[in-house]
């Protein structure tokens, strides 16, 4: 199959170029291909299927495990996810289990390895642990631990083979073993929910701490006086940072900052979605709880934001519309620098060789198909 007369983001840059593959990957890359079934792609936009690597759910479920409810069993609700994602020009989700609830991670880990490769859709791909070690307060419980192999490898079942990455805060006592360890299984230590200093930070990396939740949600407020992980992150050219580019998040000045600093290919972006995201605007109860779902965001009955409401295609158009990004920028930090970042290289690039995971999308990210495996899983 040939996809022709579209604009192909590679390496940064937008070429006008033909994109040939079949179900095993892509296989040329050129001008004027032909012998082929052809998809028109009319002018439009053509990605590498998304990874979206930082991902809790959506529409109102959860890739944390839970008993059956209204919207089906926790297998009908895992198969809705990754039958949806594609929608949004999602190809690989990285199911990102979050919070001091240990026992709950470790089941839920052990459900979603069951259901890997069950369902047609985005893959499941390997895990992102969020907030189990934090030092940050407002993530602090009782239930709290500091990190340990001992604990990590309970968590995950002695099997680190699915595991991409997993946060601490570098300030909690036996983080730099860890770190170690994590090493050692071919893990990423990430920081993030955490109170820690930027020498925590710097020796953090010493011991192979190479990436950074987030960046500016959930770390301690910068102070002039006092340089803590953000401004660690920004400065040590060892981390990569993770970065939600909605306008609201992190306020478009920022963004502009850390990608002057680090340089757009040490950045990558995230949706960060939840089970509240990806829901119509108006009031909802979810869980008996009372939400607003308006501009984008989802609101509390206090007024507080609780979660992002967009989809990823969603946050790159508000990433140009809002943050002033170009398109070029965009195409990096959301369709190639999570593979360039994390070291994945059997995806998330156009270029021969690599999974036929496609998406074509219009002007503003309305994604018109989406082609998993070298087969259109999703048209508009």
């Amino acid at each position: 199959m040939i996809i022709r007369n579209a604009r192909v983001f590679i390496d940064g840059k937008f070429n006008d170029v033909d994109v040939r593959f079949d179900e095993n990957g892509i296989t040329e890359i050129g001008k004027d291909l032909c012998g082929d079934e052809v998809i028109d792609g009319n002018g439009k936009y053509l990605y590498a299927g998304i990874i979206d690597c930082h991902n809790h759910g959506g529409w109102q479920r959860n890739f944390h495990y839970g008993e059956d409810n209204e919207l089906g069993s926790y297998e009908d609700r895992i198969r809705y996810i990754v039958e949806k994602l594609p929608e949004c020009g999602v190809t690989t989700v990285f199911p990102t289990l979050a919070g001091t609830d240990y026992e709950l991670v470790k089941v839920s880990v052990k459900k979603l390895r069951e259901l890997r490769g069950k369902y047609k859709g985005a893959e499941i791909g390997d895990f992102q642990f969020e907030g189990l070690y934090p030092s940050l307060k407002r993530y602090v419980t009782k239930e709290a631990v500091n990190p340990s192999k001992e604990h990590t490898d309970y968590l995950v079942d002695d099997d680190y083979s699915d595991v991409k990455l997993f946060h601490v805060s570098p300030d909690l006592p036996g983080s730099m073993p860890w770190c170690d360890y994590m090493v050692s299984k071919g893990v990423y230590p990430t920081v993030g929910n955490t109170e820690a200093s930027a020498q925590d930070v710097f020796e953090a990396a010493d011991h192979g701490l190479c990436q950074a939740d987030h960046m500016f949600n959930g770390y301690k407020a910068m102070h002039h006086r006092e340089a803590g992980a953000v401004a660690a992150v920004m400065y040590d050219d060892r981390i990569k940072a993770q970065l939600t580019c909605d306008g609201f998040h992190v306020d478009p000045i920022w963004v502009k900052i850390l990608l002057k600093i680090k340089g757009i290919n040490n950045v990558y972006g995230v949706s960060d979605m939840s089970d509240m995201s990806g829901l119509p605007e108006g009031e909802h109860i979810i869980n008996g709880r009372r939400i607003i779902a308006k501009d984008g965001f989802i609101y509390g009955e206090d007024g507080y934001i609780a979660s992002g409401n967009m989809t990823i295609n969603q946050i790159m158009k508000a990433a140009r519309d809002r943050c002033g990004l170009s398109m070029e920028e965009l195409g990096s930090l959301y369709c190639e620098n999570v593979a360039g970042c994390l070291n994945i290289t059997d995806r998330g690039k156009i270029e021969v060789g690599r999974k036929s995971d496609l998406v074509l999308m219009d002007h503003d990210y309305n994604v018109m198909n989406t082609i998993i495996n070298g087969k259109v899983f999703y048209q508009k």
